[in-house]
């Protein structure tokens, strides 16, 4: 039968707490900031009681060390003495070493926490009773090393006191516990690797400066040159001992592989017993893999670093006794495929050894990362790398090296054309990195999905069942749209990650959302706000850009603000990029090219692509400034104007006007944009059109034409024409034309881009029966 233990007591809460709580949830907790001061800086204190609820104020103490009982005093802060409610504590002006403390109460009567935990901010700047000088002096120190703290001032009584983090553990202790105390000085007899801050504490309550002072076990670091060998090369190994001294005498090895141990045993190399003074040392001749180690002694204090790790000269030759052989043939391998290593050679146990060069080398065995089975080594290893391998007998001799490269399998898939003319085909290509036979391919369309802020996958038609071909074309593709692939292959089958997804965009807009941009133009000066709306009034949009230098997909709460379906823009470095919205549903809308650009000068240009035959007017704006007048505009890199006007007017756009656009004022260049013209609508009637273009004809050749098209038109409908009952009527074969007026406006000479100087005609043609209204016809070379 359970028991239940009802706490009743006179003082409820404390009771309550002390009974049935957990004593550590109230224990409040400081923080100090800065940890070390600039002298004259103001320090921050922050409480916390670790199970926090209100009506709590909060009690601000000065530790002062208390030499008696090895501890600290506690001494409330001025305006603390009945306590604040805010749970910070600001001191002004503090210059030197302190610590401090706080608690926290609350009811009627008052509750008081224990004290919580004291929090140094440390000074380097000595006060004037006390200071900690170090020998020797300096702030990196080998354990062998004499260490010694002194404190000095004019006060009785001193401990020195350390504060060290230990992992996820922090450690405030004395002098007695890592050294020896003498007087006013402490002797470091701690012989392994710390790092932490020391300082001294007076029996009056006074701190000294405070200094970091790291700790550490000399270590011999071998490094072998080169790493892989000419047959019959020269091998030089240097031994270092960090931080250097000229004490240090240098003893060399080879490191002999003790298949027993699963270690290396060290035969000192020739001219080595005795030791080097000198840090480096020559093999001369050498042809086959072999490892080596260094370590290094002093004589006072004496001391002998451990043996370095071992490191190796590799060679792809075989050794006589011992050679490495790898199925399949080849380099690199994928982390699905069964990768064999065979030694062979007159030994009957072998192991196979694998190194990861790097910052920090994982030497291991077969049986880590695979299995072994006789002198044969499978490789089992799902992670991707890059390592040496190589056997080592259980009479000490080393194979040949080899390199293999483990990698898991990747999709890469790629676009064709990354920006649509609308209705083309669209190719998809997908590549697994590094190929080999036997894939099978995925092929995916990439919808929103705003819910996890990636997208999800779903099956292109035509892909259920795979296909053995590496692309796959998409018919009639008229709007914005996101791909990827993936690879399958063997069975069970494996299948690769989804590829990174590629888009294909149009500028044209999808009917659900058209991306608009305010200032409407491709180029925007950094610092200027730029809004993006996706024509929609729903938050269900986001707006998204891929920005091709860094292959950088993102959104806009990465790089703007989005607010409902609109995003602003406020960068302050160079960034071009494609932008344009998603939907919760799935859909893209248009997109746009825009550059937002940190120079001086930028260029004028239209966002959305051009219609033909209209007009356009391209000019140049300087930062702060509206336009300027003398600018040169270029057009693919060629110069198309350069005259004292500060604008490049095309009246009708044609598609050899698409292209790349610049301008250039006073030695400034911007950046260039792309102007993009698309074909206009043409209308299907068959009567006479409004625009007729003509080459350079004069106005003779004009009313002939249309007299011809006049009997064209009469021969096509006769048999629906009645015969004027005029017979005098020498217009009657033409009765829809009345009478035709040419009037010639003026005459310009236009140079075009992609030919020669043209004369252009502009006239006015008057048709049709008596009232009816003129038509104008341009016509342009």
């Amino acid at each position: 039968m359970g028991h239940t233990l009802l706490c009743v007591l006179p003082l409820p809460f404390l009771s309550l707490l002390l009974c049935c709580g957990d004593i550590q949830a109230w224990l409040p907790l400081l923080t100090v900031s800065p940890s070390w001061l600039s002298p004259g800086a103001s320090v921050n204190l922050s409480c916390r009681v670790k199970a926090p609820s209100p009506g709590w104020v909060f009690y601000w103490y000065e530790a002062v060390p208390d030499l008696l009982s090895k501890n600290y005093k506690y001494k409330l802060l001025p305006d603390s003495i009945n306590g604040i409610v805010e749970d910070f504590y600001i001191i002004y002006g503090q210059r030197h070493t302190a610590g401090y403390a706080c608690r926290a109460g609350r009811g009627n009567p008052e509750y008081l926490t224990d004290y919580s935990e004291p929090k140094f901010v440390w000074s380097a700047d000595s006060h004037p009773e006390a200071s900690l000088t170090v020998r020797p002096d300096r702030e990196k120190l080998f354990t062998l090393d004499f260490v010694q703290m002194n404190c000095q001032g004019n006060l009785a009584g001193w401990r020195v006191r350390k504060f060290e983090i230990t992992g996820y553990s922090t450690y405030l202790t004395d002098c007695s516990s890592w050294g020896t105390m003498t007087g006013s000085s402490c002797t470091v007899n701690r012989s392994w690797s710390s790092n932490a801050v020391y300082w001294c504490e007076s029996g009056s309550g006074d701190f000294s400066n405070a200094v970091n002072v790291t700790l550490h076990k000399p270590e011999s670091v071998l490094t072998v040159s080169p790493s892989w060998l000419s047959p019959g090369a020269s091998v030089t190994l240097s031994c270092k001992v960090g931080p250097p001294s000229a004490e240090w005498r240098f003893y060399w090895f080879k490191a002999v592989p003790d298949p027993s141990h699963r270690k290396y045993k060290y035969e000192v190399l020739p001219d080595s017993i005795s030791g080097t003074v000198q840090d480096a040392y020559i093999i001369h001749g050498q042809k086959h893999t072999a490892g080596y180690a260094c370590r290094a002694t002093r004589r006072n204090p004496e001391y002998s670093t451990d043996y370095s790790e071992p490191k190796f000269a590799w060679s792809r030759d075989s050794h006589p006794a011992a050679s490495l052989s790898i199925s399949p043939h080849k380099e690199k391998h994928f982390n699905i495929d069964n990768v064999n290593l065979n030694c062979q050679g007159n030994s009957v146990k072998w192991r196979v050894r694998f190194e990861l060069p790097g910052n920090k080398t994982d030497l291991s065995y077969c049986s880590n990362w695979g299995t072994m089975t006789g002198s044969s080594c499978t490789i089992k290893s799902h992670r991707s790398h890059r390592a040496v391998y190589w056997c080592e007998s259980e009479t000490g001799q080393f194979s040949n090296a080899v390199n293999i490269t483990i990698q898991t399998p990747q999709s890469v898939l790629a676009v064709s054309p990354s920006w649509l003319s609308p209705g083309a085909s669209v190719t998809l290509s997908c590549e697994v990195k590094h190929p080999s036979a036997g894939w099978r391919f995925y092929w995916y369309k990439t919808v929103p999905d705003p819910s996890n802020s990636f997208y999800r996958y779903d099956l292109l038609p035509d892909s259920i069942n795979v296909t053995v071909e590496d692309s796959y074309i998409i018919q009639g593709q008229r709007h914005t749209a996101a791909y990827s692939c993936r690879a399958g292959r063997g069975n069970p089958e494996y299948l690769t990650d989804y590829s990174e997804p590629k888009f294909v965009w149009s500028a044209e807009s999808h009917p659900a959302s058209s991306l608009t941009v305010s200032p409407d133009r491709e180029q925007h000066f950094t610092s200027e706000s730029v809004t993006l709306n996706c024509g929609v009034n729903s938050a269900e949009w986001r707006v998204r850009r891929f920005t091709d230098v860094w292959s950088d997909l993102s959104y806009c709460s990465d790089w703007g603000k989005m607010t409902a379906s609109s995003c602003t823009i406020n960068s302050d470095w160079y960034c071009k990029a494609v932008y344009w919205c998603e939907s919760g549903s799935g859909e893209f809308s248009n997109a746009v090219n825009t550059t937002v650009h940190n120079g001086d000068l930028l260029l004028v240009s239209p966002i959305y692509p051009v219609t033909e035959r209209a007009s356009v007017s391209l000019s140049c704006r300087l930062r702060g400034q509206n336009t300027v007048s003398n600018v040169i505009f270029y057009h693919n890199d060629k110069m198309v104007q350069n005259d004292s006007r500060g604008e490049l007017n095309i009246s009708a756009v044609y598609q050899s006007d698409e292209g790349f656009y610049k301008c250039e004022h006073s030695g400034k260049v911007s950046p260039q944009s792309w102007m993009a013209v698309q074909a206009a609508s043409r209308p299907g009637s068959s009567s006479l059109p409004l625009s007729l273009v003509f080459g350079p004809v004069s106005g003779v050749v004009l009313v002939i034409l249309l007299l011809l098209l006049c009997r064209y038109k009469q021969s096509r409908d006769s048999a629906s024409l009645r015969p004027s009952e005029d017979p005098g009527n020498g217009l009657h074969e033409c009765q829809h034309v009345t009478y035709a007026h040419v009037d010639f406006k003026h005459f310009e000479n236009k140079r075009r881009q992609d030919g020669p100087e043209t004369v252009t005609i502009y006239s006015h043609v008057k048709t049709g029966a008596a009232g009816t209204v003129s038509s104008n016809i341009q016509c342009l070379p």
